[in-house]
């Protein structure tokens, strides 16, 4: 069960010149925060051709409580830092304990 749901929209951060046309690249972010306080993460980046889209890929990850997030992005780092409280990560790990002793 998802409790939060937000997408992030980038600028156009990068630009290619070849001769002509011109490429340019799009990232976004769609974040969804989960009851557990897991954090997933959707990456689309969008190549475009004179302003029109000519390719989309995806790249999705799942952070949990106290995960690493020195190579995320500023909104994700802000959102972890507002979900991850001290009760959150407490938690998270009980449920993790008991789900490791189940199997």
């Amino acid at each position: 069960m998802k409790i939060l749901s937000i997408t992030i929209g980038l600028l156009l951060i990068a630009t290619m010149a070849f001769a002509e046309p011109v490429y340019t690249e799009g990232i976004s972010y769609q974040v969804e925060v989960l009851e557990d306080g897991q954090i997933q993460v959707r990456q689309a980046t969008r190549i475009y051709k004179d302003g029109k889209e000519i390719s989309k890929s995806y790249h999705r990850h799942v952070l949990a409580p106290e995960a690493d997030l020195t190579n995320e992005v500023k909104k994700v780092k802000d959102i972890a830092e507002v979900v991850w409280t001290e009760d959150t990560i407490k938690e998270y790990k009980a449920k993790k304990a008991e789900r490791e002793l189940i199997q």
